[in-house]
């Protein structure tokens, strides 16, 4: 709660705030994002704030949450990148979304995904092109169930064609 209070504060004061939605630095980001907690979306939307994206690719080497490694800078070469633009995300999946494909994509290869793919994430595009294909795989899975239940079993066909 102290932490909260003073972020708001800190907000509040004109200071930009950076988290890391996976909790720390993730450890294996070539095997892809850890979880993303909505947390920084959560404090975005309560400060009424957009969100720029910050990629870090390397830091795993500089620095390890495995307490085997610890401490022990096993490279030195590390890359940030911080995308143009902010934006206000409308929920906390389409950020998660968003930050998983750009982010989690320079995480593992130190590289951005292509230009034209990278500015659809940017600008949503991408995102709503997501929401569409969801909705209609939801459709198409209504319209199996609805034919399914239309549609008169071959014992109940054959019930219909023995019938007087």
């Amino acid at each position: 709660k102290q932490m909260l209070r003073a972020t708001k504060n800190a907000i509040k004061d004109g200071f930009d705030i950076a988290i890391l939605p996976e909790g720390q630095p993730n450890p294996t980001p070539e095997n892809g994002l850890q979880p993303v907690f909505s947390g920084a979306f959560t404090l975005a939307k309560m400060s009424r704030r957009p969100i720029q994206m910050i990629a870090l690719h390397g830091l795993h080497k500089m620095w390890h949450p495995d307490e085997n490694i610890g401490m022990a800078c096993t490279a030195r070469d590390m890359a940030a990148r911080v995308y143009p633009g902010s934006r206000v995300y409308k929920d906390a999946e389409e950020f998660s979304s968003t930050f998983s494909a750009v982010v989690g994509h320079f995480g593992a290869h130190g590289k951005d995904l292509d230009d034209t793919e990278l500015q659809l994430w940017l600008d949503g595009t991408m995102w709503e092109t997501e929401l569409s294909r969801r909705a209609a795989t939801r459709m198409t899975a209504e319209d199996v169930v609805d034919d399914k239940e239309s549609k008169p079993s071959k014992v109940e066909e054959g019930a219909r064609s023995t019938s007087p």
